[in-house]
């Protein structure tokens, strides 16, 4: 079934799109004179919400922080060539969810920390934390230039609006909201966009299906054609798509997303309680489930309707352009439900890049504004001077971003595609050091350095390498023996989405795009290359980081002679068999500014016991206290 279509982008469609664009300017708007009219405007309240923001809206902005346009474009179209097995992501989903909820979040709410990797500092030392809100900073940017470059071409091509055009109005909007509301603009607009996606994607699913004949025929030829999960239970890491790679790899993939993010990490300390910060993260699970089942449904829906007719046997289509190709064909007749599918993949790359920008503001603002004005005038920064800052902070990363997003235009598909690997590949070391500073009380700053460097060396190596020798295509057969032979109007289609290429992106948002970059890969892959799931680099940056970390440590004596802060790792009741299981309840003091968040750093010389630790007795710190007992924590 192939129905060709002349339809082009109408007023009906400009509007859809432009009301999108428009609400979300609005809510940014609206959360600056609200904060002005109230006097609550500070960095605090424009970096965490002073911890006040409701659970639902924080919810789907962690949601839609990460939900970009790599993944519309590239999980439908990875489920057309490759078949389902992207949905038993879902499962590596639940044990994501657990560990972050109940170990890494507890430490880093707890703390209340702006920059989430002042923990590393905490745990370690300053320079680990230099390095983690570096690494974080340099991918980030070039996570949301290729976020914004992918959705700014696809408008060009749709639409014939200029691409410089689309990424300079994207970028503004998303930094004057950003910087005039702050994270509150940031949380609504995420919430709104989110909606938007989930709408426009529903639409095209629904009327794709009508178009291919409807569900019953969908899923009979997804079955017929080996589309539908699999459930593969080869423990080979290897393989690129099993069972036990979705699920584990799938798993600690998506904690370098919500457990080593300063993105969702600055989220969590955005609710009042700490309870509520779990709840908005589990929410998360069943808003994933329904995102991916939407897109792997879309991706059968899709194999349906072109089953006879490939249009990737033709060379000049891409494999990430076949999604908005399937939309005009199927959508275009309706004025406004195209651009209802364009305000979707904006929406979705847009709420990337404004989470993006203003978690970059905070590292910033705490990692490199606050020292170095206090080193030059010997003082604090004034909140009103704090706040300022953090908006000139927002406006510049936004600015920057634009900017990126124009160069990696002239990088090409190659860059592009190694930049969103090199992502993912920096997101596991990044993970392993926080996770061996939480899970393993005796780790030291040198053996944390020690494994950061080698797991992220092993996974640039396995990431790399697929790109410099590609492996050979696995994608399931697919027929062109029914394409018409009057093709004027494919070709003349094909010949628009030819002006340009965009990024390769099959799979997550943290690990996407890097194993196959092109509709057909005809390089014989050599015997001399092993190539490792790109699920599982996070899993191998994991067991590297944790393996060396413990080995260094144990070598050069782990932490003896030094005080480490108990409120950065977890108690085991076996390192201290004479004592009970015990918690800490962690109550913090103002300072001299009366400021509750942003002095949690404890120096090793003033963290020093006040009192022997007895049954109730309590340990004494410089800006906090902790009541020792033997019950559980009290979320509070």
């Amino acid at each position: 079934m192939y129905g060709h279509t002349d339809a082009t982008f109408q007023w009906e469609d400009y509007l859809v799109f432009s009301v999108m664009l428009a609400v979300s300017s609005v809510i940014g708007l609206y959360f600056g004179i609200k904060a002005r009219r109230q006097k609550t405007a500070s960095a605090d309240d424009m970096l965490t919400g002073s911890g006040k923001l409701p659970v639902l809206p924080v919810a789907m902005s962690l949601s839609a922080s990460f939900t970009s346009a790599t993944t519309i474009l590239g999980i439908p179209t990875e489920v057309y060539t490759r078949g389902g097995e992207q949905w038993l992501w879902c499962i590596g989903l639940v044990p994501c969810f657990i560990v972050v909820a109940y170990f890494i979040l507890p430490v880093f709410y707890n703390l209340r920390l702006t920059n989430a990797y002042e923990y590393l500092e905490l745990r370690y030392n300053r320079l680990l934390r230099a390095a983690g809100s570096l690494l974080f900073s340099v991918i980030i940017l070039i996570y949301m230039a290729a976020v914004m470059y992918a959705p700014a071409v696809a408008l060009s091509q749709v639409t014939g609006l200029s691409r410089e055009i689309s990424i300079l109005a994207m970028g503004l909007i998303c930094t004057f909201y950003t910087a005039i509301g702050g994270i509150r603009a940031v949380v609504w607009t995420d919430a709104f966009q989110l909606v938007v996606v989930w709408a426009g994607l529903l639409a095209v699913l629904f009327k794709g299906a009508e178009d291919a004949g409807g569900w019953t025929r969908v899923w009979e030829i997804s079955r017929q054609g080996s589309r539908l999960p699999k459930f593969d239970m080869d423990p080979n890491p290897f393989i690129r798509h099993t069972f036990w790679t979705l699920l584990i790899g799938g798993g600690t993939n998506m904690m370098t997303v919500y457990g080593a993010n300063q993105a969702n990490l600055q989220r969590y300390a955005s609710v009042r309680t700490l309870r509520e910060a779990k709840l908005a993260l589990i929410l998360n699970l069943p808003m994933w489930i329904f995102y991916l089942t939407i897109l792997c449904l879309l991706g059968l829906v899709m194999y349906a309707y072109y089953l006879t007719c490939d249009p990737l046997s033709f060379s000049h289509l891409k494999r990430d352009q076949l999604v908005p190709m399937f939309v005009l064909e199927t959508m275009g007749v309706y004025p406004g439900l195209p651009g209802l599918f364009v305000a979707t993949v904006f929406s979705a790359s847009i709420s990337t890049v404004s989470s993006g920008v203003n978690s970059l503001a905070a590292v910033t603002l705490e990692d490199l504004f606050k020292p170095c004005y206090k080193r030059a005038r010997n003082e604090k920064p004034s909140k009103r001077i704090a706040t300022i800052a953090t908006i000139c902070l927002t406006i510049f990363f936004g600015l920057l971003t634009i900017l990126l997003t124009y160069g990696a235009e002239l990088l090409g598909k190659t860059a592009l595609t190694i930049s969103f690997g090199v992502f993912g590949m920096v997101g596991g070391p990044l993970l392993g050091l926080i996770m061996n500073g939480i899970f393993i009380p005796f780790i030291n700053s040198w053996g944390a350095g020690a494994g950061l460097i080698t797991s992220l060396v092993a996974c640039l190596y396995v990431g790399i390498d697929p790109v410099l020798y590609p492996p050979p295509s696995n994608d399931l057969p697919l027929r062109s023996d029914g394409c018409p032979y009057d093709n004027s109007s494919l070709v003349r289609i094909l010949d628009e989405w030819n002006t340009s290429t965009t990024a390769s992106s099959f799979t997550s948002t943290t690990a996407a795009s890097l194993n196959v970059s092109s509709a057909t890969v005809t390089t014989t892959a050599s015997s001399d290359h092993l190539y490792l799931s790109y699920i599982h680099y996070s899993t191998l940056a994991l067991i590297v980081s944790a393996v060396v970390g413990v080995i260094v440590s144990l070598l050069t004596c782990c932490n003896k002679g030094k005080e480490i802060d108990p409120r950065t790792y977890l108690n085991y009741s076996w390192c201290c068999p004479k004592k009970k299981c015990s918690s800490y309840n962690i109550h913090h003091f103002d300072d001299a500014n009366g400021h509750k968040r942003n002095n949690n750093l404890v120096h090793k010389e003033v963290l020093r016991e006040q009192d022997s630790i007895s049954r109730n007795g309590t340990v004494t710190t410089l800006s906090s206290y902790y009541t020792y007992s033997n019950t559980t924590f009290n979320e509070q």
